[in-house]
């Protein structure tokens, strides 16, 4: 993957990919921002990507989990798909 950062709203974050859900700094004086993203090609991936990036935007955690604390962006993540957006290869 060629990214390696990307600045959001809320500063310039290094971007990771994991196999962690994902994960997202929020801002501070104490360290670099990094943003890690689900290592996923499919649909799981996308979600992964569009939470975080959101929550790098600086959108509040009620308007981006449920109540029970998952993911409440799978909707948004669904809609893209449906449209056709998927991840193209590095190749």
């Amino acid at each position: 993957m060629k990214l390696k950062t990307h600045t959001f709203r809320l500063g310039k974050y290094y971007v990771e990919i994991d196999k962690c859900e994902g994960f997202c700094d929020q801002p501070n004086s104490y360290h670099k921002l990094h943003i890690q993203i689900l290592k996923n090609d499919g649909f799981k991936g996308l979600s992964s990507a569009i939470h975080e990036a959101l929550h790098a935007e600086g959108i509040p955690d009620r308007f981006l989990h449920k109540e029970d604390g998952t993911s409440d962006t799978e909707r948004i993540a669904r809609f893209l798909w449906r449209l056709g957006y998927r991840k193209v290869s590095d190749k």
